[in-house]
């Protein structure tokens, strides 16, 4: 028989029962709490990462406000930081671009004191530069903080940043190749070289040849003649140079001057002296020289023809040299008058005369030109002969007796050569030949 459980054993029955409610309670609870770290790491993580995107789209939202501020303050460029931000936010801002293609120079006069900010300033209002910040972190870049030069320079928007800081440095900068053609004028030169690369200013080039100072003139023998209200007409020997970019005015004047004085050799100048000539009556010569001849074979006939003139006159021309390239610079003198440096490249230097030389009248102050009414050479050079036109006066063919000349045309084409006649009957006769081989059209 089952006898009913004791004291002892109903109170065991009652804590194994409370035991295993209290399990059944618990359990869900230990489950939830092994989960809990989980999730808690999750909803860290989610939050991070909102966080990062918050903060980059306002970190993109900011950029240009950023980025205008950098502009503002390109010194701000040389902190890493600043840099690296740039670098991600428009990389092509720093690079050693150019501000466009235009080659035109403009003049800019750097003012002494010039800090580097200012003077990115002024050269980014004259177009110069793309910003400020490229022309400052060139500055940076070359080290040249706080030693731009002042002074007056001729710059294009065509050249980088790196190549201004040069110019502005007055570094040499790269080799440049520059071509003065024979029987150019001196303002045909000038116009050219404001066509190149050279950074020198131009006025003050133009202000050098045509004024030159005693100082300049005292270092060359051969400019002992030059009259003290003269230019360096004739002188600027024409030839092809190689120079530095970043070359002053000075620098550029000299190199010419030097090239005359070793291209005009002490044989030449004995020549020229047994003429009866100084050297600036033959650079006179030459220069009319070089604009009528074409042949070198000529060139001496040429210079004789002019010298028999010369010597004799009472001769065939009664002394005067009737060359039409004087009226030409005199008529080119008179219409440029008053023009700035900048049009001489644009000026038609050479004009085709419109009627006979005995004709033309020029302007009071240039009728020294008119070598059709005035005897003898004019009053100065016209232009820039090349050492075989200045050989040529030096040894010219004054034997042969020839007055005059007339640009041929053999064979029906006109090649540069000329008919030589002593007299007027022959120099007629000549015209008369040339306009049958090559009848006016």
């Amino acid at each position: 028989m089952n006898r009913p459980p004791d004291r002892h054993e109903q109170n065991e029955i009652r804590a194994s029962r409370i035991r295993e409610l209290r399990e059944q309670r618990q359990a869900p609870l230990r489950r939830k709490r092994a989960f809990e770290p989980v999730v808690l790491l999750g909803w860290f993580a989610a939050v991070i990462a909102l966080a990062g995107v918050l903060i980059f789209l306002g970190f993109v939202a900011f950029a240009p406000t950023l980025m205008a501020w950098v502009e503002d303050n390109p010194g701000a460029i040389e902190h890493g930081l600043v840099r690296d931000f740039v670098d991600w936010y428009e990389p092509d801002a720093l690079s050693d671009r150019p501000a466009g293609e235009d080659g035109n120079r403009i003049s800019v006069t750097i003012e002494l004191g010039s800090s580097d900010g200012e003077i990115g300033q002024q050269l980014f209002d004259e177009g110069l530069v793309r910003s400020r910040l490229a022309f400052h972190w060139a500055v940076q870049r070359a080290g040249r903080e706080g030693t731009l030069q002042a002074g007056t320079y001729d710059l294009s928007p065509s050249m980088t940043p790196s190549a201004i800081v040069g110019a502005l440095r007055q570094e040499a900068g790269a080799e440049v190749t520059i071509t003065i053609r024979e029987g150019w004028r001196l303002e045909e030169i000038v116009g050219y070289l404001g066509s190149t690369d050279l950074t020198m200013n131009l006025e003050e080039f133009a202000a050098l040849v045509q004024t030159p100072p005693a100082e300049l003139v005292a270092q060359y023998d051969f400019l002992a003649d030059l009259p003290a209200d003269r230019t360096l007409e004739g002188y600027l020997y024409p030839d092809t140079y190689r120079v530095f970019a970043n070359a002053s005015a000075q620098e550029i004047v000299g190199l010419l001057l030097d090239s005359f004085g070793r291209r005009v050799t002490q044989e030449m100048r004995d020549g020229i002296a047994a003429q009866g000539l100084s050297i600036d009556e033959a650079v006179a010569l030459a220069s009319i020289v070089e604009r009528e001849a074409v042949l070198n074979e000529e060139r001496p006939l040429i210079a004789g023809v002019y010298l028999n003139r010369i010597n004799n006159p009472a001769g065939e021309t009664v002394g005067l040299l009737q060359a039409d390239p004087t009226l030409q610079y005199a008529l080119a003198t008179a219409e440029s008058g008053g023009r700035p440096v900048d049009d001489w490249g644009s000026i038609e230097w050479w004009p085709q005369l419109q009627q006979a030389g005995r004709d033309v009248v020029l302007r009071e102050d240039l009728v020294g030109y008119q070598t059709y009414q005035v005897q003898g050479l004019p009053p100065t050079p016209i232009a820039s002969p090349r050492a075989g036109s200045m050989e040529a006066v030096a040894f010219p063919n004054v034997a042969d007796g020839f007055f005059y000349f007339v640009a041929g045309c053999p064979n029906g084409s006109r090649d540069g050569s000329h008919y030589f006649g002593r007299t007027l009957d022959e120099h007629n006769a000549n015209i008369a030949r040339a306009n049958e081989e090559c009848p006016a059209e």
